[in-house]
């Protein structure tokens, strides 16, 4: 597993104004940072579809958001089919999305 220090983690999620049955897309899962901080604030009835084109940062978000697997779908996707996921989900409107854009260095550190 890796560790991964979001940044602007609060004032990202806190602008969201989140709803805690509401639905939000992470369309950049990475590190999980700001996906766990969300998942924190939502009731059992909200959810979050957490994105990522790379399987090794989908498993490491698995084990980082082990306590609240069961409001989160997870998607092996690129962000750019974003509309396209949300049909195949039967998902019509959300509460959120946010983007971490940029290079995680766990990344480089492979790379």
């Amino acid at each position: 597993m890796f560790h991964h220090v979001s940044v602007m983690l609060k004032e990202t999620i806190d602008y969201l104004n989140i709803k805690e049955d509401g639905i939000y897309v992470d369309c950049t899962l990475g590190g999980a940072g700001h996906a766990l901080y969300l998942l924190e604030q939502l009731s059992d009835d909200g959810r979050l579809i957490a994105i990522d084109q790379d399987t090794n940062a989908i498993e490491n978000a698995k084990e980082v958001l082990s306590d609240h697997l069961h409001k989160v779908t997870f998607v092996h996707s690129n962000f750019r089919k974003l509309s396209e996921i949300l049909n195949d989900l039967n998902i019509e409107k959300v509460n959120g999305i946010y983007y971490d854009l940029g290079v995680s260095s766990p990344q480089l550190d492979v790379s």
